[in-house]
């Protein structure tokens, strides 16, 4: 097997472990986490041009307010949800807040709903029980989810750049007065969190982990945090009540599942975010030590890029394209401008993909004739290494004189495909990260471009589309023009297999990109092959 041969195998094994690597390993499993003493510095507080207001509260009271009951202590994070509610209605979302404990019942997502139906529910980002959202843990472990706080305001509703407060008074078991206000901007899904409670000299913001919401997405839900510039993730299958995992000095920390994040902002200051489990739930704790009063910040909502740039604190760093953003990041606003002009993403995929076939087409064909003229080479180098197949030396001395008398360079066509490596792993993160393809029909049978795609036949889900694409990807190999010995061949025709396999519970979008490119290819390469006679 000659150095040309060996590239073109190793390029196209590469790819394939790249994708299987992205898709069994770094979606499923927990990332390598650093020690405290590995985590660099995250230099200066990002505190300048934080909002901070609306989170100056009032003197506490000191008397307990008309209608609140002196809690019973609550050790731990758990207590029903009994009560009155206080209902948020925003432009994006509506909140449920209970009067027991001040936490969030429910977080519904007016955009997005549960199931493709659109007569399904909206989205709720909030885990049915007894430990919700927006908890307090107190400095001497225990929490307010008992506490039975009197709220100002039975319901608000609030619009655009409208900002409104919910204000919560309630008492502990040691009679001290706590009060939580919460305040919402109704073009946001981020709202604001301040707690004053006298004696305290921290107080934790508690949020359990989000519910499973994309049974047929793709990834599982992780526990993220900012430290400083660093990203960090962790497979919530992962977490346990043995060994937590400390984010020293976050500047946010929370969950997030594939399209959805939930996250706390410390409003001063990063401080130390902590993930585990409590009562077998999976939980997260953001500190904010600034004595009496506390402030946060909580996203609840997609990860969209507007939202998550609208709600500021380098929340978009949850948006992650891996190392190739570059090349995603314009591909997904390509996307996105496509869709304006035909209002069908599964037909935008097809013009962008299109249109990336068109950049590509002179690396393709640098490609192509550096395999047609190795082609050419093929009898002569069987013949020797017929001659020399006891001598790898002067085999190899000989394939280079060969190389060389014919102007033919083993490394030209590696090139090619290396540049357009970016590329296609920018367009395929942008593909499989990009929350507009949640719930976004195509055609026919293909109702969600983020689902596998399945034609229900006699009862039973068939993959049409993959099996579609494993078959172009059969028929690009079979014209390509053959290289190697025979034994090789036969291997590379086993490709098409292992991709099929691998795609098979892959987003319909992805599937539709790989089928689309591959149908170009052939095309491209039928042509080239009649005009290159």
């Amino acid at each position: 097997m000659d150095q040309q041969q060996r590239l073109l195998l190793a390029f196209a094994l590469s790819i394939l472990l790249w994708v299987g690597y992205q898709e069994l390993v770094l979606k499923r499993y927990e990332q390598p986490i650093p020690t405290p003493e590995e985590i660099a510095s995250p230099g200066e507080a990002p505190t300048e041009g934080r909002s901070t207001s609306n989170t100056t509260l009032p003197p506490s009271p000191s008397a307990p307010p008309p209608g609140a009951t002196p809690a019973k202590a609550v050790h731990g994070l758990a207590a029903p949800a009994a009560g009155a509610t206080v209902i948020v209605e925003t432009d994006l979302s509506r909140i449920t807040i209970t009067a027991r404990g001040g936490r969030l019942l429910a977080v519904e997502l007016k955009e997005y709903r549960e199931t493709v139906d659109r007569e399904s529910p909206p989205l709720n980002l909030v885990r049915t029980g007894e430990v919700l959202p927006v908890t307090l843990r107190l400095t001497d472990g225990q929490s307010d989810a008992g506490v039975d706080y009197s709220a100002d305001v039975g319901s608000i509703q609030v619009h655009g750049s409208e900002r409104r407060d919910v204000v919560l008074r309630g008492t502990l078991a040691d009679g001290r007065a706590i009060e939580k206000r919460f305040t919402f901007q109704g073009d946001s899904y981020q709202f604001e969190v301040a707690a004053r409670l006298p004696g305290s000299s921290s107080l934790d913001l508690v949020l359990p982990a989000l519910p499973p919401l994309d049974p047929a997405g793709v990834g599982a839900e992780t526990a993220v945090a900012l430290q400083g510039t660093k990203y960090t993730y962790a497979a919530v299958s992962k977490l346990t009540a043995a060994a937590p995992l400390e984010r020293p000095q976050s500047t946010w920390s929370g969950f997030a599942s594939h399209y959805f994040l939930m996250a706390a902002v410390p409003l001063v200051a990063p401080s130390d975010g902590w993930f585990g489990v409590v009562d077998e739930l999976p939980i997260a704790r953001q500190t904010a030590a600034v004595g009496d009063s506390q402030a946060f910040a909580v996203y609840a909502g997609p990860k969209a890029e507007s939202s998550l740039e609208h709600a500021g604190h380098d929340l978009i760093r949850a948006l992650d394209f891996g190392y190739f953003w570059f090349a995603a990041i314009p591909l997904l606003h390509a996307l996105r401008f496509l869709h304006r002009l035909l209002g069908n993403y599964g037909v935008s995929i097809i013009l962008l993909t299109t249109g990336v076939k068109i950049l590509t087409i002179p690396l393709t064909q640098a490609t192509f004739r550096n395999m047609r003229e190795m082609q050419k080479l093929q009898p002569q180098m069987t013949k020797l290494r017929e001659r020399y197949k006891d001598d790898a030396a002067m085999l190899q001395k000989e394939m280079m004189e060969l190389y060389r008398r014919h102007r033919v360079n083993p490394f030209s066509g590696c090139v090619p495909m290396l540049l357009q490596l970016p590329i296609f792993v920018g367009l395929y993160n942008t593909l499989s990260s990009a929350i507009e393809l949640r719930h976004a029909p195509f055609a026919l049978w293909v109702r969600d471009l983020s689902a596998p795609d399945r034609l229900m036949m006699a009862g039973t889900g068939v993959p049409v589309l993959t099996l579609l694409m494993g078959g172009t990807m059969l028929l690009q190999q079979w014209i390509t023009p053959a290289q190697g010995d025979p034994t090789q061949q036969r291997a590379m025709m086993f490709m098409p297999l292992v991709f099929t396999f691998m795609f098979i519970n892959l987003p319909s979008g992805l599937v539709l990109y790989w089928l689309v490119n591959n149908v170009l290819t052939i095309a491209q390469q039928y042509w080239m092959l009649r005009t290159s006679k």
